[in-house]
This record gives C-alpha cells, structure tokens and sequence, in this order.
C-alpha cells in the first residue's frame, strides 16, 4: 500500500512538472534564426556607465558615486557563425530555456573601449565575446546579450568592473510589435491622465463639501479614479523605454539606445546578478567599416597587395 502511494504521488509529481515547464509556452520566436543570419558583419559602438547603482524610491535603479565612462568600443556581430571558442556562459544559451535563444554567436571586438584616470588613457581589454538573441514566441519584445571575459578588474576611483566575466543587455522589438506598444502607451496615457483629472477635481470636492453624504460620494469617486488609474496600464508601458532613441538593425528590428551592465558571480548566499552601470548602443558609421578595412590591410604583407596566397 505504502508503494503503491509513493508511485501515485511520483506520477503526480512528474504530471506537475511536465506541466511547469510549459513546452507550449516556452518556445522560440520562429523568425529568431532569421533574425540573427540578418545581423552578419553590424557595427554597433558602444558605451558603458559603471557606478554605484542604488534603487531610488520609486523602485527605479539610478548611478550614483565614483563612475567609470568607457567610451570608444565598437564590436562586430557574425550572425552567421557560431561561437565555436571559449566563451562566457550567456543566460538564454546556457540557461534554463536554451530552446529561447539563437545560440551562442561571434562577437569580434573591433575596438576597445577606453577611459581616462590620472595616469592618463586606460584601454579596456574584454575578451571572447559572444552575444544572442533570446526572444519567446508571441513576445512583443526580445533581448540582445552580449557577454565578455574580463581578464583582470577594470577601476577608477570607487568604481569598478571586477574580474571575470560582464554582460551587456538591450531590449529588441520589430518594428510592428514597436508600433503596437506605442500606440497602446498612447491610449493608456490618455485614460490615465482622464482618471488623474477626475481624482484631483474629486478630491477636491471632497475637501470643500461640508454635507457628510456629499463628501462620501466624492471619496467614492475619487477611490473609482485612482483605480482607473491602475488599470489604465500606463505605470507599466511607461516603464518600457518605448520612447528611446532606436538602432535600426537589418530585418526590420529596433534595437533600444539604453541597456544595463551586470555580472554574475558565483558565490554562495549572495545574488549572482550585480547591476553595474547601464550601456548605450549607436549603429557605427562607415567610417568605422573603412578603418576596419585599413587596419586589415596593414596586417597583411604589402607585397602581395591585400592577396593572401597561402589561402
């Protein structure tokens, strides 16, 4: 009797996990491969803002203290290509759901980033970089990640990036899903600013009716317009950085200005995700395409005039 229970409990257990990894949730955006292939030799220039990242009283993370500005560093995506080498970890890769992202693809860092302290100027060396696409399908945003080895700790002041391995991470949205969640904040504004109207013009009632019956229903009111307010959604779309400025990359994707740095660590009773600073991302111009061209060349034997015989 008493395996007969264990068996019926296990099978139970197996049901509920079967059903707790929601194989018909979790699954890829079908285009996330196409996606990828598309962004083959982007340029994209980066800059990083590490700090001492403190939550405001709003809930929002915000840099305060001794920072780091790390300007200057340009990468190249090969979508095309695999990660193959030593890389680090990526958490859609090598994640929980790695059905959700692209896989692990090259990421060439064409030119380092930089930093002035009192010494004068610090070049930063990030290396084996991987990046991805992650993206749930029917999910009207995805997640670029880029993800770096840091071979000793790069510091200025009070602020620092430590040694071993940083990550860089931007919303993504096609432009239709871009266009349907501005057109919904729209809407959702305007519902909300409509409640905020009735909540103020009630509250003020409220105050100024002596009759007790009278300044009840006011209260009412009131009370119907901040929940209104909620319900409008506008808390949440204006918490998306909808209105950022957009890197247009190929296939139609938009790629947000504003990212986050974090690290992961592996140490026991301590989160092992560490907001570091926050990350801007421009399309590089063709000027960076044509220095990359050069410096190629300049490696190559001038003889032989951009040949490579041995090839």
């Amino acid at each position: 009797m008493r395996v007969s229970s264990l068996f019926a409990v296990a099978a139970i257990v197996t049901q509920c996990n079967g059903f707790l990894n929601l194989p018909f949730i979790n699954q890829a955006n079908p285009s996330l491969t196409q996606y990828a292939e598309a962004q083959e030799n982007a340029l994209l220039k980066i800059r990083l803002d590490i700090g001492q990242v403190e939550t405001a009283q709003k809930g929002t993370p915000m840099i305060t203290g001794n920072r780091i500005g790390i300007d200057g560093m340009v990468v190249e995506l090969h979508g095309n290509q695999d990660a193959v080498y030593t890389h680090p970890k990526l958490p859609g890769a090598d994640g929980p759901n790695p059905q959700l992202s692209t896989g692990a693809k090259t990421l060439e860092l064409i030119k380092k980033g930089k930093f002035v302290d009192l010494t004068g100027t610090k070049y930063v060396n990030l290396e084996h970089g991987a990046w991805e696409f992650i993206w749930r399908r029917n999910a009207k945003a995805g997640a670029f990640i880029c993800g770096f080895d840091v071979p000793e700790e790069v510091k200025r002041n009070g602020a620092s990036i430590p040694k071993g391995r940083v990550y860089l991470t931007f919303p993504v949205w096609t432009e239709e899903s871009l266009q349907e969640l501005r057109e919904r904040m729209v809407k959702a504004e305007e519902k909300a600013v409509e409640a905020m109207d009735r909540l103020k013009d009630e509250t003020r009632m409220m105050g100024e009716t002596f009759n007790p019956l009278m300044k009840a229903m006011h209260f009412r009111n009131a009370c119907k317009a901040h929940e209104d307010i909620d319900y409008s959604g506008f808390k949440l779309y204006k918490a998306m950085p909808l209105q950022r400025e957009m890197v247009h990359l190929k296939s139609g994707l938009y790629l947000c200005s504003l990212g986050t740095v974090w690290t992961k660590t592996d140490k026991l009773f301590a989160n092992d995700h560490v907001l570091l600073g926050s990350a801007y991302v421009m399309a590089s111009d063709e000027e960076m395409i044509e220095k990359k061209i050069v410096n190629e060349r300049e490696l190559e034997p001038v003889v032989f005039d951009g040949l490579r015989p041995f090839e």
